[in-house]
């Protein structure tokens, strides 16, 4: 929006305290500034806790798929001493059917000492073999069990920090919420005190013109006994690659949403600006000037027009730069509807879509 300073409307004044009506504009966008930080803290917290969420919903995913492991693993232990078992059984079985029920019968048939220590040998053997087959599995079936308790553990804490992440998430989104609902607020707040100085400049402006040109007209008399009319043709002004983008940023940040002939309305007014001689001369001089401490066009100061240009304002850039002006020769405008008490003369102003723009003479 195009910013100016307060004066009267067909002699009658809209608002009393110019400076007044400056700090509100003024309030509301460091208002505005302030909630826009703190969107921007919440929208990190938002990035840093979506983060935390997935890669706790990661490590539950793991954690799942190691515990049902886990109880495969373990089922396969007690199936294999369960085995093992078997096989002990049907040895015992075999030395049974033999007429040996125990290993002391096996031990006692021997045929001389030789064959005593060889059977002693072979049952020790047969006995160490057996011990250590059942403590491994029982081994390793207790170190499964450990990890399916760890496991557990484990799974039982990620489930409650899913839930914590969620509240966290949910608070964050509430948060969010209720700042860009303060944001709207204040934009219609800055829309409203926006537009009355808007056009209480545009009033000053034309005043001071309409002052320059009878006293040209007083001295032209007095010269030439004369008056002549001028019609100026709007034509292509010179520019460079630079000026182009931010000019064509400035239409992003002010029309980005509206259409494109009110885009090019948009870069119609800084170039008319620059052919002023009420205004400096230049595309960037005219963007980044400041009038009585404020700048003219709220992009510069709250930030938006660093962001990048959109295809469709590079082309209605073009477009203004080489002449083209559907606000026929307008030199300010503003978004929303007019202030209440505003005069203005449908002569003077021109609608495109949301926008409103208001010419000199």
């Amino acid at each position: 929006m195009a910013l100016g300073v307060i004066m009267s409307i067909s002699s009658i004044s809209v608002y009393a305290d110019s400076a007044s009506d400056k700090a509100k504009i003024q309030q509301v966008q460091t208002q505005k500034n302030d909630i826009e930080n703190k969107v921007e803290i919440i929208n990190n917290q938002l990035k840093t806790i979506m983060s935390k969420i997935n890669s706790n919903e990661s490590n539950i995913t793991v954690t799942q798929n190691d515990i049902k492991q886990t109880k495969i693993n373990l089922a396969k232990a007690e199936i294999d001493i369960k085995e093992e078992q078997i096989i002990f059984e049907k040895r015992m079985r075999v030395m049974y059917m033999n007429g040996s029920s125990s290993y002391i019968d096996i031990i006692l048939g021997s045929n001389g000492i030789n064959d005593f220590i060889s059977r002693l040998e072979n049952i020790k053997t047969v006995i160490k073999f057996d011990q250590n087959i059942i403590n491994d599995l029982k081994t390793k079936q207790v170190a499964i069990n450990l990890k399916k308790v760890t496991l557990d553990t484990g799974n039982t804490k990620l489930l409650s920090l899913r839930v914590d992440n969620k509240k966290g998430l949910e608070t964050l989104t509430k948060q969010k919420s209720d700042q860009n609902v303060l944001v709207l607020k204040l934009n219609a707040l800055e829309n409203k005190y926006g537009a009355q100085l808007v056009i209480d400049k545009a009033n000053e402006v034309r005043k001071a013109i309409a002052a320059k040109q009878a006293r040209e007209a007083k001295l032209a008399i007095k010269t030439y006994g004369t008056t002549s009319s001028i019609t100026v043709k709007n034509e292509a002004i010179k520019y460079t690659a630079s000026d182009l983008n931010l000019l064509a940023r400035l239409i992003t940040a002010e029309a980005g949403g509206e259409s494109y002939n009110a885009q090019v309305a948009v870069g119609a007014v800084v170039v008319n600006r620059v052919r002023s001689s009420s205004f400096p001369n230049t595309i960037s001089a005219v963007i980044n000037q400041k009038t009585n401490g404020s700048y003219e066009f709220t992009p510069i100061l709250n930030g938006n027009i660093n962001r990048p240009a959109q295809a469709n304002a590079v082309k209605a850039a073009n477009e203004a730069l080489s002449g083209n002006d559907p606000t026929n020769n307008a030199l300010f405008f503003y978004s929303g509807n007019s202030p209440t008490g505003a005069n203005l003369s449908q002569s003077v102003y021109i609608k495109i879509d949301h926008l409103t723009f208001i010419k000199i003479s």
